[in-house]
């Protein structure tokens, strides 16, 4: 297990960090999809979870959910073509559940269509971190329990 500023990343994940995302690759072939401790702090407390329809094929880019947080609603963005091939239910109807556990509460379980063409838009941490670094330095970020979340992420399309 790595660490980076009081935010855990195991090392048998992999990351999409611009968008706060963790990944793992199931034995079946899906893709276990989940949000980083960084992106739960900087998002404030999740309230709801709304996944897109089972089946939906998505392109890099697209959204397969959304989430809640107080009065902001945050897209999460797929780097990968899938098929949505489910949602936790543990999140529905409410999906404070993900505030506590990151690592052992997913959102989606995604069916990668181009995994061999586009594998490589997702990062074990060592190759991940800098780019959470970064991001942290954007945020003035030391740790989840000094930090207090922004009103918006909008400004970090920028970066």
């Amino acid at each position: 297990m790595s660490e980076l500023r009081g935010c855990s990343f195991p090392d048998d994940l992999l990351y999409w960090p611009e968008n706060h995302l963790w990944f793992r690759r199931d034995g079946d072939g899906l893709l276990t999809v989940g949000i980083t401790p960084l992106g739960l702090a900087l998002s404030g407390e999740i309230i709801l979870y709304s996944p897109k329809p089972l089946g939906v094929e998505l392109d890099p880019g697209r959204s397969f959910a959304l989430l809640e947080a107080g009065k902001t609603v945050f897209p999460i963005k797929t780097p990968l073509t899938v098929r949505m091939a489910a949602a936790n239910p543990a999140l529905d109807p409410v999906a404070t559940p993900l505030n506590k556990d990151p690592y052992g509460v997913w959102l989606a379980r995604l069916a990668p269509l181009k995994w061999d063409e586009e594998q490589g838009a997702l990062h074990p941490f060592p190759a991940a971190r800098a780019e959470f670094e970064r991001i942290m330095d954007v945020y003035a970020f030391s740790d989840p329990a000094s930090f207090t979340p922004p009103l918006t992420l909008e400004h970090l399309r920028d970066y």
